[in-house]
């Protein structure tokens, strides 16, 4: 059984890495739409025939690039629904109910790996603030930090 888990979490694990390889992905071609259709664009179009008479068509690449967005996101959708259920059942830490999602997130990718432990206390400022420590195999600390629901909450502002 354990096997078992270990392969899901390491399913999960590889989803998580492809939805962060479709953001960054999806984040170069946004840059790329952009820069096609930003004035700067069309003015050295509207130069280039000018002076020679005939401009550059660029329709079909500014198609071809909305294009990869929009299979991009299909794709994205389509994996997001398959971990649906890892963040349908979030990690619950015990006794807290008010834990923020994102925190939830964290704990629940991480909770159930090897070697991580993690403290859960509540600031009346900075709100729940998660302490974590990831250690390895041999007991050496391989990280370790705190993850706070609202950080910034102590700067005057």
């Amino acid at each position: 059984m354990a096997d078992g888990t270990d392969t899901e979490r390491q399913a999960k694990r590889e989803y998580r890495q492809l939805l962060r390889l479709h953001e960054q992905i999806l984040s170069q071609f946004a840059r790329a739409r952009d820069e096609l259709l930003a004035p700067g664009t069309d003015a050295l179009v509207k130069g280039i025939k000018g002076r020679t008479g005939s401009a550059p068509d660029l329709t079909e690449l500014k198609t071809a690039v909305e294009e990869a967005i929009r299979a991009l996101k299909l794709s994205q959708s389509s994996i997001e629904a398959s971990v649906a259920t890892d963040v349908a059942t979030s990690h619950e830490v015990e006794g807290i109910t008010n834990l923020p999602p994102y925190l939830q997130r964290f704990l629940a990718e991480r909770a159930g790996q090897p070697g991580f432990s993690y403290e859960v206390v509540q600031d009346p400022v900075r709100g729940w603030i998660i302490c974590w420590k990831e250690f390895t195999s041999r007991g050496t600390v391989r990280g370790y930090g705190q993850i706070c629901e609202r950080p910034y909450a102590w700067l005057e502002d």
